[in-house]
């Protein structure tokens, strides 16, 4: 019974994110990991190996739908999967079935997971190999076997391999496996060995990046521009430096956010900004029982839930301290996921101390006042099912091509340069112009070379726009601006 109704928790989630996922490709990060997934690419660091070869065979197995579509399918199955182990893991934290259910689908339908479920989004990957490495780590803790190991061990290198923010994974299992004692030597091989086969996506980096580089794959090379430009071979992880570079994530500002563990005078700021997530996503009511359920995890020295509790907060400074991120509400995820059972222990204490009659009224009246405080901060249902028929960037690249000649060189910041790769790449519907992401200075030098063969066209944020030696004509204006550069 447990299973069927983990697996129909799963199913009415993801039958809720199919029908609002958008149908075609889109702007910023999101075109981006389309476009990479569907053609084999290399994502910005951590470049995100495992999500890319997961993409790239819901983009070429699926039979229906647009490629970026199927992308979007990958991540709401992810999504829907997290969903459903969460039902079988507050079960095994005491939670009732009807408890369980509650809260998974409070998760699943809560705003940040739902909207993160309709777009390519490596953190719904990310997710569901980190709650099921928690989800064997705690059978393991509480009498599993060594199979439970190992599939913990693998599911952890694949959540690695997807991205590096599973790191902060670690002191959780670590928490749940050793309360058990320390494995046996054997086990612990065998379990290294599955967690660098879960971490071996990695090795499709530098071997892409040569194979790449070696067939002439990325026409920005062929401006004269440097190997390791986003889309094809973002750093050129061949080398063992590039590669380096990638997997650290070199590129930003990472070492921010994992400074913010040493910023003691931070704590409650951190703390309330946890607050503020999970109330955001289960209501005030939500976010009491969540308080309290952690805290009966921790006053009863309950390894697996002080393991929980740790999973939880871990993410919380690295994602308040990291000055980066455009986006902090998707690296809350897992903490909303532990949150969620946190709540359903919560709940069956709340009821245990009433002892309510399994069928009284009363009963049933606190699984409506749960529910209620679920669904008083849900998300805008409208505006999400409404994405079914958003297909805004495709008609972006239809207004760019109007404006630009077929053979031109477009420079196009970031936001704005991942639906024309995903036209150019995917579609194959951008003609002979080649996309570089750029900002307007980044590439000026170049300007002067490629106008001598080529019309450049700059895409930008803002309308006040100068290059130096250049003049800029304006195409078109607001809510993105379109130049033509001449000397």
């Amino acid at each position: 019974m447990n299973a069927w109704l983990a697996l129909a928790a799963g199913c009415v989630a993801f039958a809720c994110y199919a029908a609002s996922l958008p149908p075609s490709f889109a702007f910023w990060d999101t075109g981006e990991l389309q476009t990479v997934a569907a053609i084999l690419g290399i994502a910005h660091p951590p470049a995100c190996p495992a999500f890319v070869l997961l993409g790239w065979t819901f983009a070429h197995v699926l039979p229906f739908g647009e490629r970026a579509w199927r992308v979007d399918v990958m991540c709401a199955a992810a999504m829907a999967a997290s969903a459903a182990l969460l039902f079988a893991v507050a079960r095994s934290f005491g939670a009732g079935r009807v408890t369980a259910a509650i809260c998974a689908l409070g998760f699943a339908l809560a705003a940040v997971p739902w909207r993160d479920a309709t777009r390519a989004e490596v953190q719904d990957v990310a997710l569901v190999f980190r709650v099921v490495a928690l989800a064997f780590a705690f059978r393991y803790a509480r009498g599993g076997t060594t199979r439970d190991f190992l599939a913990m061990a693998l599911a952890t290198g694949l959540a690695g391999a997807t991205h590096g923010i599973s790191v902060l994974l670690l002191p959780g299992l670590a928490i749940a496996v050793l309360s058990r004692g320390l494995p046996p030597a054997r086990t612990l091989a065998l379990g290294a060995a599955a967690v660098a086969l879960g971490l071996s996506p990695y090795a499709y980096l530098p071997l892409r990046s040569a194979w790449i580089f070696a067939h002439h794959l990325d026409p920005t090379v062929a401006l004269g521009l440097p190997v390791g430009l986003p889309f094809w071979n973002y750093d050129d992880p061949e080398t063992p430096r590039n590669f380096l570079r990638v997997l650290t994530g070199a590129d930003f500002d990472v070492h921010s956010g994992f400074a913010g563990f040493l910023q003691f005078g931070r704590y409650g700021d951190f703390a309330l900004a946890l607050g503020r997530r999970v109330v955001g996503a289960f209501g005030l009511p939500g976010a009491l029982l969540a308080a309290i359920g952690a805290g009966a995890f921790v006053a009863r020295r309950d390894a697996c839930g002080i393991a929980l509790v740790v999973v939880a907060l871990l993410p919380v400074p690295y994602t308040e301290s990291y000055n980066e991120l455009q986006d902090p509400d998707r690296y809350y995820l897992l903490s909303l996921w532990c949150s969620a059972i946190a709540i359903g222990a919560g709940f069956e204490l709340v009821l245990e101390l009433f002892r309510f009659d399994a069928r009284s009224l009363v009963r049933y009246a606190f699984f409506a006042g749960l529910v209620a405080s679920f669904a008083s901060v849900g998300p805008d249902h409208a505006a999400l099912f409404a994405q079914a028929r958003d297909r805004s960037a495709p008609e972006y690249v239809d207004e760019v091509k109007a404006l630009t000649a077929d053979d031109a060189v477009v420079l196009a910041e970031w936001a704005y340069s991942t639906p024309l790769a995903y036209a150019s790449y995917v579609n194959r519907t951008f003609g002979d112009r080649i996309v570089v992401a750029s900002s307007p200075l980044q590439y000026s030098n170049y300007i002067g070379g490629w106008l001598a063969t080529r019309p450049v066209y700059l895409i930008a944020f803002s309308d006040d726009v100068a290059i130096p030696g250049f003049r800029l004509r304006l195409l078109k204006d607001g809510p993105y601006y379109v130049y033509a550069i001449s000397r």
